[in-house]
Parts: C-alpha cells; structure tokens; sequence
C-alpha cells in the first residue's frame, strides 16, 4: 500500500480517468490485436488451413535457389534472405541498397519469390522496393493482424508514433493504478459485489487491474520503446553523436562486416548450415529467418536468426562463412560483441511477445492481454456509470460497447472475407479482408447507436459476437479439413463463441432478476 495525500489521490483518479477516455478506445484496440498478435503464426496456418510445411527451412532449398539466382540481376545477389511465412510458404527476396528517386536513406530493393514448399513450385514473383512490393496473399490475415497492433494499420511513421505513445498512454494507467490500489495483495483474491451495479463494475476492474497490473507495465514499456526506437531513438543519436548521419549510426549500432572481399568464390548453399545449426550447442534449433550476404564472393557469410530454444531466455543469432560454412560466432542484437546492451533489447523482445517459455508463455500472455482488454473497457464504462445523466456520456458509453465488441467482431469479419476470397480469388484477398473488417465496424457503430442503451446493448453485441465465432471455423471447416493444430483453433472458436452466446443469456438473467427485485422493494413500501 502507497500512502499519498486526498488531493493527490483525487489528481491521481482524474489522470488514470481521463487517460482512458481520451486514449482508450485506440488502446484497446492495440491491445487486443496484440494479445491475438502472439498466436498470429497459429492464425496465418489456421487460415489456409494448414497447407504450409511448418518445418520448410530444414528440407531441400538449394538447388531451386540456386535456379532463381540465375534468375535475378547480379546486382541483387548482394544480399538474400529466406523464411517461411505464416502460411507455410518460403518467401526468398534477392535485393540491393538503393536509395528512391526522392533520395533518402538507402532502401531494400530486389526481386521477391514466394515458393510452395510441398514441391518447390514458385507461387509469384514480384521485383521492386520492398516497401512497394503487393501483400502476399497467403499471409495477409496474419500480416493485416500484426499489422493493425504495430501500426493501427497507418503509414509509417505515424502509426509508429501512434501506437507508441498509447504505450505510454498504457504505462501511466498501470502506475498511477498501482500507486491507487490499497490492497494490492488481497485484491488478487477480490470477490465482486453483486447488488449494485457500480460497486460489481469497480471490483471487476480492480481484479483485472491487479493481475494484470505487471503485464501492462511490461508490455506497454518494450511496446513504446520498440516504436520509438527507430522512429525517435535512431535519429537523435545520428544528429548527436554522428552529425546527423544515420547510415553510419546504425552500421555501429547494428554492425557491419569488417573486411570485404569482392574475390569470387563458390557458396557453400544454405543447407549444410541449416543442418548444422540445428544441431550445434549454440543454437540447437531451427531459424526462422536466414540472410545471406554477398552469395559468390569470398566474404559471403550466412546469418541465421532464431526464437528461444527450449531453456533459453532470448533470440539468437548466429554467423556462418558461405564459403566454407565454418561457424563465426554469435551475432549479438546490438553492436559486434556480447554486451548487457544487447541481452536487454533481446529481453525487450521476448518479453513484448511472450516467447521466453514457449507455448506456455503464449497462452499466458494472451490471457493477460485480454485481461488488460477488459481493464481498459470496464474502466472506461465505470466512468461511464458515474456520469450516465450526461448525454455525451451515454454516448461514449455506446462508443465504449461498439469498440470492445465491433473490434473482435470486425476481426472475425475481416477473417471470413479472408476464407471466401482466398480459395476462389486469392487475387483479391486484400480487398475481400479490408472491407471485411470495415464492415464489421460500421455494424458495430449502427447497432451502438440504434440499439436501446446499458444491457440489452451489450447483450446484442455478445450474441453477435458469438454467432460470428461458431459461424468462423463452420466456414473454414467447408474449405479444407487441416491438421490437428488447425482443429485446435477451430475448437478455440467454438468454444468461444459459446461462451460469448453464454454470457449474452446471463445477463438478461441477471437484469430480470434485479427488476423483480426492485418491484418487489416498491410493493414492500407500499
């Protein structure tokens, strides 16, 4: 327990208050894409039903690299990298450095593959900036997820700037609620009030608060530093420590190799280094991203980057020669040596992402993250509550309902246009996915505003909900059978979709059961 002063407890309440009115709506939404954003590899599988190879980088890549490299100009054999993407597929870009007629920074630039692993068969080719390059169709639900937490689906910069100040936004809430709570240890174990409505709504919310309370400073802390790192952090270090170059900062910040030689000499192929990496005491897994760096010179080198391994805290990176394919070493995240500098913005990661244990880490995550949901959406609605006489209240209070229940509802509808499209018109699977999700939230907006306000609002938006989550993996089940894992978030779906219909019924339940006992208080008095 914090023991402040009654003026700076009722300062503190109008800070926690009114940040989430004012950043509130945008916050959950980040935060809710988020939670789902740790399952986002499972989603992306999920939604072509499995087809990809979960292991693609460990089987024959070779011989077909080396057919697309003869492919390509020689001048984008200066760097490639090669992973597989949600769906399964191996996405290999060959590319250079330039910079756009509009000068600027150098930017990635080359020709894109996307290839089938089930037989190696190349599914497009697209050559440009990367930045320019179409959205592969068969990720699109993953990346637009992802997308949509990073970014709120913006224009860089000002999406970075976006969701990185509701970080902060999110970080002020949790300390001034922790400096708020009396009990911080008996709350954990709080049992809501049920006979007035204001009093139930405040103990939920202190729960929530209180569990989540650790996961919402971590979260919204590594959330903002990823977003201004690059945006913010890189610039002010080049003007103040590199006289605004930021090609030069970030070749110290990041490294670079330190010799070249420009000598040609044959590439050893990615394949005896997969191998060996997954087996060697450094990483003992497979990457999940590999770079290749000038392929068919003397001082090629091969760079393989990997999630924590099983007992391992952080990411890993490690350097091969693509000559010979002796091993280099490790790469750290920051600068050429190991350093606390780089262990920490490789905790940063894990620990924004709920990696360090694996699939167990991910679930509690993903729990926490819709605890925080609820959080952010029952704080905004108890603010409601104490001002419902107000019409601009009541109103945000509908805008509160349309966005906690629109945003999971124009997701699933985002994801339906996803299934239809991506069987019959993968080439429009893009569009199909967007208005999907646009037109889950203008139903959600009209049926906040039509719909009566309280209860039976939310009720509506829970039933909605629910048939829009059983309705989902119906369709996809249509589509294609999948294996076990897809079934596992086809069964996820129902069961909250059930859920959801559940809750719907007992609210109503509950609201008659609080009329009739307000009748039968008025007949006791007569």
């Amino acid at each position: 327990m914090i023991r402040v002063s009654k003026s700076a407890t009722g300062r503190l309440i109008d800070i926690h208050g009114w940040t989430a009115v004012l950043f509130g709506l945008a916050l959950y939404v980040v935060v809710l894409t988020g939670a789902l954003a740790v399952f986002s590899h499972e989603i992306g599988a999920w939604s072509v039903g499995g087809h990809g190879i979960d292991d693609a980088l460990a089987g024959p890549l070779d011989h077909r690299l080396s057919e697309l490299t003869r492919e390509v100009p020689e001048k984008y054999h200066e760097e490639l990298t090669v992973s597989q993407n949600a769906a399964g597929y191996l996405v290999a870009f060959f590319h250079t450095h330039e910079a756009q007629a509009g000068g600027g920074l150098p930017e990635d630039v080359g020709v894109r593959f996307v290839i089938d692993p089930a037989n190696m068969q190349v599914v497009s080719r697209e050559e440009g900036f990367a930045d320019d390059l179409p959205d592969v169709s068969s990720s699109f639900l993953h990346d637009f997820l992802v997308d949509l937490h990073v970014r709120l689906y913006t224009p860089d910069p000002v999406g970075l700037y976006l969701t990185g100040l509701l970080g902060l936004i999110l970080l002020v809430s949790a300390v001034s609620g922790f400096i708020l709570h009396r009990h911080l240890i008996m709350d954990m174990f709080l049992s809501p009030r049920q006979k007035l409505r204001e009093l139930r709504a405040r103990d939920r919310h202190t729960l929530a608060g209180t569990w989540s309370l650790l996961f919402a400073v971590i979260v919204a802390f590594t959330g903002a530093f990823f977003s201004f790192a690059t945006t913010l952090g890189l610039p002010v270090i080049a003007m103040t420590a590199f006289e605004g170059d930021q090609q030069k900062a970030i070749e110290v910040v990041i490294g670079v190799p330190e010799e070249e030689d420009p000598t040609p000499a044959s590439f050893i192929g990615l394949e005896p280094v997969i191998r060996h990496v997954q087996t060697s005491e450094a990483a003992g897994s497979l990457p999940v991203f590999v770079l290749v760096e000038h392929m068919g010179r003397a001082d090629a080198r091969i760079t393989t980057f990997h999630d924590p391994s099983d007992g391992a805290l952080f990411t890993g990176s490690h350097v091969y020669s693509g000559v010979d394919g002796s091993y280099r070493g490790e790469k750290p995240a920051l600068g050429k040596s190991p350093s606390l500098g780089s262990d920490l913005v490789s905790l940063m990661g894990v620990l924004h992402f709920g990696l360090f244990a694996g699939f167990m880490s991910k679930v509690i995550w993903l729990a926490l993250g819709l605890a925080t949901c609820y959080l952010t959406y029952s704080g905004l609605n108890l603010w409601c509550i104490r001002r419902e006489k107000s019409t601009g209240w009541r109103l945000m209070s509908r805008l509160n309902d349309a966005t906690a229940y629109g945003t999971a509802f124009a997701l699933t509808v985002a994801s339906a246009g996803f299934l239809l499209s991506y069987g019959r018109v993968p080439e429009k699977v893009v569009a199909w996915t967007l208005n999907g999700f646009v037109s889950g939230v203008i139903v959600s907006l009209v049926l906040a505003l039509l719909l009566p306000s309280g209860w039976r609002t939310q009720q509506m938006f829970q039933r909605v909900l629910g048939l829009s989550l059983i309705a989902l993996p119906v369709l996809r089940l249509a589509m294609s059978p999948g294996p076990f894992a897809v079934h596992g978030l086809d069964l996820t779906l129902l069961i909250s979709g059930l859920l959801s219909l559940i809750a719907a019924r007992r609210s109503g339940a509950d609201r008659l059961r609080a009329t009739e006992r307000v009748i039968r208080q008025e007949v006791r008095h007569g």
